[in-house]
C-alpha cells in the first residue's frame, strides 16, 4: 500500500500548502520570461490547470490499469507504475531551478497516473492475494493507506518541515520516497494466484 493507494491521499494533500509559493513562482517566472507580469485572473488559470492534471493523469491512469494488470500482471503493474512517480518527482524538483511551472503541470498528471493505476491494480492485487481469513481485512487496508497519505502530505506540508518557501520543490518531490520503498519491498512479493491460474494459464506457478 506504500507505494500504492498511499501515494494518491499523498498527492492530493502535499499540493495544499505550497499554493501561494508556486503561484507566486508562476507570476515572477512569467515576468522574467516577458517582462509583464501576470493578472490575478490568469494565475488563478495557471494554478487551475496545475491542480486539474492531477485528476485527468488519474482518468488515464485508470483506463490503462486494466489492460497493465491483464498483460503484465498484477505485481509487475504495480513495480511500473512508480516510474511515473519518479519522473513526476524529477519534474516538480527541478522545476525551480528550471524556472518551468510548466514543470510543475506535467509532474502532476503523472503523479495523477501514478494514482489512477494504483487505485485500481493495488486492490485487485490485494484481494487475489490474501488468505480466505484475511481477505476483508486485507482490502480494507486500501482505504487506510489512502488516509495515512492523506494526513502525512498534511504534515510534511507544514512550514516547519517541507511546506516553506524555499523547500516546497522537495515537497513536490517527496512522493519519490514510497515509490522507493515499494520498489525495493515488493519484488519479494509473490504474483497474484488467481493472474496466474486464469491469465497465463500457469497452474504450478499459482499453486
Amino acid at each position: 500500500g506504500i507505494g500504492g493507494t498511499f501515494q494518491y491521499g499523498y498527492n492530493i494533500s502535499i499540493i495544499n500548502a505550497p499554493t501561494s509559493y508556486i503561484q507566486r513562482f508562476m507570476n515572477e517566472t512569467w515576468l522574467e520570461r516577458t517582462g509583464v507580469p501576470l493578472e490575478s485572473n490568469v494565475i488563478l488559470l495557471l494554478w487551475s490547470f496545475t491542480v486539474s492534471a492531477y485528476p485527468l493523469g488519474g482518468l488515464t491512469g485508470a483506463v490503462v490499469a486494466g489492460p497493465m494488470a491483464i498483460v503484465l500482471g498484477r505485481k509487475m503493474s504495480l513495480l511500473l507504475n512508480n516510474a511515473f512517480v519518479i519522473i513526476a518527482a524529477v519534474l516538480s524538483g527541478f522545476s525551480r531551478m528550471a524556472k518551468s511551472f510548466e514543470m510543475i503541470m506535467l509532474s502532476r498528471f503523472f503523479s495523477g497516473v501514478n494514482a489512477g493505476v494504483s487505485m485500481n491494480v493495488q486492490p485487485m492485487y490485494l484481494a487475489e492475494s490474501a488468505p480466505k481469513k484475511l481477505r476483508g481485512a486485507v482490502a480494507l487496508t486500501s482505504a487506510s493507506f489512502t488516509a495515512l497519505g492523506l494526513v502525512l502530505g498534511q504534515v510534511v506540508g507544514l512550514r516547519e518541515l517541507l511546506g516553506g518557501e524555499e523547500s516546497w520543490p522537495f515537497l513536490l518531490a517527496s512522493n519519490v520516497v514510497p515509490a522507493l520503498i515499494q520498489l525495493t519491498s515488493l519484488p519479494w512479493f509473490p504474483e497474484s494466484p488467481r493472474y496466474l491460474l486464469i491469465d497465463r494459464g500457469d497452474t504450478e506457478s499459482c499453486i
